[in-house]
Formats: structure tokens, C-alpha cells, sequence
């Protein structure tokens, strides 16, 4: 069973896996949930062994009871000392811009379009500045394609998980193999369309505090990162975003200062019993429902904004 994150990095991941060791059943927790339910444990129980990729999910070690646990990340973690394998070069104090780089040196798997969609898909314009760019720009000449068409392969990749598909998800492993008819699926084109608009629309009432941006939203959808990221990378602004749903709210900051570090707010939202995740560039949280904007308030005066 290969346990995967639900967007470019975690799909190209399963399917950079499958590759190496076969066809395998895969599965994604509910889309939203840095964390596996009791639906999700009780499903996952049956399967004596999980690979997890690119996901931190400190819950996962009540696996290790009923199964062999592998884990390949690049996420801020702790070690899962129960893991058969826990390979996460955050471990040993170094930074990969993806779970794709991460398989690719661990297994010594050829770097083709699957890892440089994980990198993409997860650095965005940043890719640009990594020692992964030469090989980045390979494949583009391999398939005779420019950046933009990564990124719209990423697009439609996150797009089925963004618009609540979890099954489709799944499919899109499958569909992440072949980068050409993935860029002519319809499907997917369809899914793109619908969640541009919703983005756009919500990006453009992000509200300037001065130093940073700040918007409240309310959208069914998942994709409070992405908003995010538009206002941070698009305007080249702090951005703060909460997005009140029914039963929580949710939390995304992110900043395109180099030297922003958002591991610190990660410690401190947990602190605060809330479960919250991310890298050094940005950081989600869930938290009650009617607590986004108090909480904002409080990571501003952290932060100094």
C-alpha cells in the first residue's frame, strides 16, 4: 500500500514508486487532513505493509502494529523510530525541494518529467533557482516544451484535489506517467477553468496591512494555498490567508523573502494544540472554527509585521 500526498509532489512520488517497484494499491487521506482519521487508520490496518511519501504523519507510527512502515519525505519531521525506513534528509539537517528528489538520490532513480514536476509543483517559479534547474531545463528540451507547460501539468495535476476529487487523485497517478496526454486531458482542463476563476477572485480582496497582505475568505474549496501563493508570488507580498469553512477554520502564511522562516510558527501552532505543518517557505494550519483571524493577529506580532 503507498499512502501519498494528495497533490504534484505526492502523485508524481507514487508514480516515480510504482515505477521503481511495481503496480501497487494507493490511497490519500482526506483531502484537507495532515493527519489519518479513524476511517483512514481502520482502512490502512489492513495491509501489512505502507510506503508513506510526502507526508509528515506523526499518527503513522500506530501503524507499525499491523504493518512494515516505509517513509520518503522532505517535510519538517521527527523520526518515526518504529519505521523500517524512515528517509527524510530533514533528519540529517538538509533541505530537498521535493519528495520526487528525494526517491530520485535515495534509489538512484533517472531525474525525467515526474521529478521535475515534484519540484515544480512544490517551488513553483523558485525551481528556477535550484541546482536541479539544468536537469529541470533537460526535460523541457526532451519534450520540446517550455516552463509554462510544466506549469500547467502541475495545475491540472492539483486541480482533482483542490476540488475535493480524491478518487481522481488516485487516477492522476496514472495519468502524471505520460506528460503529453496529460497536458491534453480534458478532464482535467475543466477542473483547471473552474478553479482559476475562484482563485483570481479571491486573491484580488487580499487586503494590504502595510508590511503584508491579509484576506478572509469562505470557499468549499482547497485552495487556500494557492490563493496564497498568488498573492505572495504574483505580488510579491507577505500573505496571510484564513479561510473559514463550516466546521474550522484554516491558516496559510507564506512569504517570497528568502529569508523568511515559518518552522518556528509550525512549533508554535502546535503548541497551541492545532495541528499545523510545511516547510520553511510557508505554513498551514487547521484550527477551530472562529480562531483564523485571532491567530493571525498573533503570528503578525510574532513575526513583527
Amino acid at each position: 500500500m503507498i499512502l501519498h500526498h494528495w497533490d504534484t509532489d505526492g502523485i508524481t512520488s507514487a508514480a516515480i514508486y510504482m515505477d521503481l517497484f511495481g503496480e501497487d494499491e494507493h490511497y490519500t487521506p482526506k483531502i484537507g487532513n495532515y493527519y489519518l482519521d479513524e476511517e483512514d487508520m481502520d482502512y490502512l490496518r489492513r495491509f501489512d505493509s505502507i510506503v508513506i511519501l510526502d507526508m509528515n504523519l506523526p499518527d503513522s507510527k500506530e501503524l507499525c502494529g499491523n504493518a512494515e512502515l516505509k517513509i520518503y519525505d522532505h517535510h519538517r519531521t521527527e523520526r518515526i523510530e518504529c519505521a523500517a525506513e524512515h528517509y527524510n534528509p530533514y533528519l540529517w539537517g538538509k533541505h530537498y525541494p521535493s519528495c520526487t528528489t528525494v526517491l530520485s538520490e535515495r534509489f538512484g532513480y533517472k531525474f525525467n518529467h515526474l521529478v521535475a514536476l515534484g519540484i515544480v509543483g512544490d517551488m513553483g517559479p523558485k525551481a528556477k533557482e535550484l541546482k536541479e534547474w539544468n536537469l529541470i531545463e533537460k526535460v523541457m528540451e526532451e519534450y520540446r516544451i517550455k516552463w509554462e507547460d510544466l506549469e500547467t501539468a502541475v495545475a491540472l495535476l492539483d486541480s482533482s484535489y483542490k476540488l475535493n476529487k480524491r478518487f481522481e487523485v488516485l487516477e492522476n497517478v496514472h495519468r502524471a506517467k505520460d506528460l503529453r496526454s496529460l497536458l491534453e486531458d480534458d478532464t482535467l482542463r475543466s477542473n483547471v477553468e473552474k478553479i482559476d476563476v475562484e482563485i483570481h477572485r479571491w486573491a484580488q480582496r487580499a487586503e494590504s496591512m502595510g508590511s503584508y497582505y491579509f484576506l478572509k475568505m469562505r470557499t468549499p474549496y482547497h485552495i487556500i494555498s494557492s490563493v496564497t501563493r498568488e498573492i505572495a508570488w504574483g505580488m510579491g507580498k507577505r500573505a496571510i490567508v484564513v479561510n473559514e469553512k463550516e466546521d474550522r477554520d484554516e491558516f496559510y502564511i507564506r512569504s517570497p523573502e528568502k529569508n523568511f522562516n515559518a518552522i518556528p510558527l509550525i512549533e508554535y501552532a502546535r503548541e497551541k494544540g492545532y495541528r499545523a505543518g510545511g516547510k520553511r517557505e510557508v505554513m498551514g494550519a487547521v484550527l477551530p472554527k472562529g480562531k483564523g483571524e485571532e491567530f493571525s493577529m498573533e503570528i503578525v506580532k510574532i513575526l513583527g509585521w
